[in-house]
């Protein structure tokens, strides 16, 4: 294959002196090539025309590395491509297969972005795309042609173009009319495909009725694909020609019989699948498909898997998915991990993968590792890994890379590797299905080491966007990056990341919105600024942090508006709180109080603490409220009523002790839980005794202040020493009991060290 592919290389002359080399990177996106030259010069201009694009740079030191295109084939719409040097500029001048639309873009890092559509893409109905998936179409007519559809002919041009810019340069010469008496031979050993006659199921599979994803129903085994139609030719076949192809495009072209242009498609589909040309096989074979072949939609599937259109072959193989590991394996390619209806892999689906004729192999080898990977199954997908590799033989994909990184990372190996790290991201900076995987894994990296793979990777993974029929595995990706983000300080831009991938992937949506809500959480336990970086974040982000789904645990408003309050910031308080149901009166009653408390409004705290439920919290809002405004006999009054209603909080004791009710306190300490007595608050009830007329400490408190032999000595002292000691100087006794302790710790250490005492 490789070595066909090679016939159609133009060699492009570079200095060898030159400055900067810019590579042009390419990939095929099913309806539409991309070319990505990242990190361009400013000031780079494009124009475009018959079927040319050309990117004229300001000066005359680059070089372009353009194997994507040359060699490796990655933009099927591009037939060519040169360096020219016009005055002060140096250009790059593409030359294209087809009058294709072309979309210029730009990203953040000044990458140039070229896409290039087909000129007339067929219509897919809604059955044939899948659910959610967007159809481009490009703005080019449509010309009638009674004896070719245009999907075929656009498919004759695309070849007709390569083979005569080949003849142009003299690596190949085609069959003309004077050798038509020998193609039916050539047609019977090289086009035959390891002489597997092609057998159609008894019942159309593809029509015009729409059928709901996984509702239709399995085919009879006995009219299964026979999977040697897919399988790699022998030495002795030997490979398909690309001078047999033309002739028989030329044969179909002319013919005005019907059931010899449909042999003709036939073959030529299978003959374009075997030779990596996955778009034309596409065209070609859904059109045949449309008209009940079944061998036609098992080939239209397999050449859409390997082009990235899985959406139409996952629906075209769902009754063929029970048809051996041949088809099983293709459903899953196209499926995806998530998908209830994929068959688990196995080493059986390994060995029935590497008898599929390699320019195929391939790409479905790569897609199973990565769904492997998914799935936490290592295993199976080193074996597909090695598939692919072995058919990509000295090409490194992007897949091929992810792949690589993360079985490493599975298996505890190094990955500091710089030239491993390099092709990562590269990857992340090249717009394709990979980009997020990529960024994902330097996400990764980043959290662990606190390293950025290169500049701007931070700004790349906040500004990624999943494509609409993105997986819960794109998703799973957004994810890490969003965390990176949000520990890197980004906290808006991590929540961003995850509200855009719940808009792309509504099946994350769930899955999107509780990490958000985690991460807000987590960062309101935080440092101040940290902190309030939630708050706000909560609120630029709630509808999608809420949305619909009214079950949500109200957690999160609570501690937002929590926070709030004690800033004493009443009216965002009240917003954070909206929405939240009567059940939850109490806390709302008790966090809007605390915020007007906080913001030097007692009078309106303890209002709201009067008309709302009863709970400890309130009841503690109201005593400090009371306190604010100086009123003795309210603050008594309240303890006692929160106590009447069976309500206990060290806040009682505290506030009855700097009330000067001594009995008071010792009835609310004593009706305290044990975790909730603290040192000083023991400290104050043993003096509150004291000032009640008690000639010596409770014995349940000295059992209690025995743990602070310093302190207890003090308290033991005022005891013998009433009533001359002012009791309550007990604040400060505390302070100088721990200092006592502190120094009696600082001398011992003195003593006890050794050595030269620098």
């Amino acid at each position: 294959m490789r070595a066909l592919i090679a016939i159609f290389v133009l060699i492009m002359p570079v200095a060898a002196n030159a400055a900067q080399t810019l590579p042009v990177r390419a990939d095929e996106h099913g309806e539409y090539s991309r070319l990505v030259i990242p990190n361009a010069p400013d000031d780079w201009r494009i124009a475009t025309s018959n079927r040319k694009i050309e990117i004229a740079f300001p000066e005359q030191d680059y070089a372009f590395d353009l194997s994507d295109i040359l060699e490796k084939r990655k933009a099927h719409r591009v037939l060519s491509a040169k360096a020219v040097v016009n005055g002060t500029t140096k250009s790059l001048l593409l030359s294209l297969t087809c009058d294709c639309p072309v979309r210029t873009s730009k990203s953040a890092e000044n990458s140039i972005i070229i896409d290039i559509f087909n000129p007339s893409p067929v219509a897919l109905t809604p059955d044939e795309l899948g659910k959610g998936e967007i159809t481009k179409t490009a703005e080019a007519p449509v010309q009638d042609d009674d004896k070719t559809p245009e999907n075929l002919r656009a498919a004759r041009d695309r070849m007709i173009s390569l083979l005569a810019e080949a003849r142009h340069q003299g690596v190949v010469q085609l069959k003309i009319d004077d050798e038509r008496a020998a193609e039916e031979e050539i047609q019977a050993t090289e086009i035959t495909l390891a002489s597997h006659e092609i057998t159609e199921p008894e019942e159309a599979l593809v029509n015009e009725t729409p059928l709901p994803d996984h509702d239709i129903a399995m085919i009879d085994t006995a009219s299964c694909v026979d999977p040697a139609l897919f399988a790699e030719p022998s030495e002795v076949e030997g490979q398909i020609s690309y001078g047999t192809i033309a002739n028989l495009r030329q044969r179909f072209d002319i013919t005005d019989d019907d059931a010899e242009r449909r042999d003709l498609a036939n073959t030529l589909a299978i003959a374009y699948l075997h030779i990596g040309f996955f778009e034309e096989a596409s065209s070609v074979a859904n059109s045949l498909a449309r008209d009940g072949d079944g061998n036609m939609v098992v080939a239209a599937a397999l050449a859409d898997i390997a082009s990235g259109s899985t959406a139409r072959a996952k629906k075209t193989l769902t009754p063929y998915r029970a048809c051996g590991p041949l088809l099983e394996l293709a459903y899953a390619a196209a499926a995806g991990p998530d998908d209830s209806l994929t068959a688990a892999m196995s080493e059986n689906h390994v060995t029935a993968l590497k008898n599929v004729t390699e320019p195929l192999r391939a790409p479905i080898a790569e897609a199973l590792a990565l769904n492997a990977l998914e799935t936490q199954n290592v295993g199976i997908a080193r074996s597909f890994f090695e598939v692919a590799q072995q058919a990509r033989g000295h090409e490194k994909t992007a897949a091929l890379a992810i792949i690589e990184r993360a079985l490493g990372q599975e298996s505890g190996a190094s990955v500091d590797d710089a030239m491993a790290t390099n092709e990562i991201a590269e990857i992340a900076q090249t717009p394709g299905p990979l980009q997020t995987k990529a960024l994902a894994i330097l996400a990764e990296d980043y959290r662990e080491k606190a390293e950025a793979a290169y500049d701007g990777l931070l700004d790349d993974i906040a500004a990624q966007s999943t494509n609409r029929n993105g997986t819960l595995s794109d998703a799973r990706s957004a994810f890490t990056g969003a965390k990176a983000l949000a520990e890197a300080g980004r906290f808006n831009e991590g929540i961003a990341v995850l509200d855009n991938t719940a808009t792309s992937i509504p099946v994350s949506r769930d899955a999107s919105q509780t990490l958000a809500r985690s991460l807000i959480m987590n960062a309101l336990q935080k440092d101040t600024e940290t902190r309030l970086s939630a708050v706000n974040a909560f609120f630029q982000y709630n509808d999608f942090l809420n949305g619909s789904a009214t079950e949500l645990d109200p957690e999160i408003n609570l501690t937002v508006a929590r926070e709030l309050a004690s800033y004493g910031s009443t009216a965002l308080v009240n917003r954070a709180l909206e929405g939240l149901g009567k059940e939850w009166n109490a806390e709302i009653a008790a966090l809007s109080a605390r915020a007007a408390l906080n913001s030097s409004n007692p009078t309106r705290a303890l209002e709201i603490a009067k008309h709302g439920h009863d709970s400890e919290e309130l009841s503690v809002i109201a005593i400090e409220a009371t306190e604010r405004l100086q009123e003795r006999d309210a603050t008594v009054e309240a303890i006692k009523t929160a106590m009447n209603k069976g309500l206990n909080n060290n806040q009682f004791a505290s506030a009855a002790w700097r009330a000067k009710d001594w009995s008071l306190t010792a009835n609310a300490y004593a009706n305290l839980p044990t975790d909730q007595k603290s040192p000083e608050l023991d400290a104050r009830v043993a003096l509150a005794s004291l000032n009640a007329g008690k000639k010596e400490i409770p014995a349940m408190l000295k059992e209690r202040l025995a743990s602070n032999p310093t302190r207890l000595a003090a308290i033991s002292h005022m005891f013998l020493a009433a009533p001359q000691f002012n009791i309550r100087a007990i604040d400060t006794l505390a302070d100088y009991s721990n200092g006592v302790s502190r120094e009696t710790v600082f001398m011992q250490t003195g003593l006890g060290a050794k050595g030269d005492g620098r």
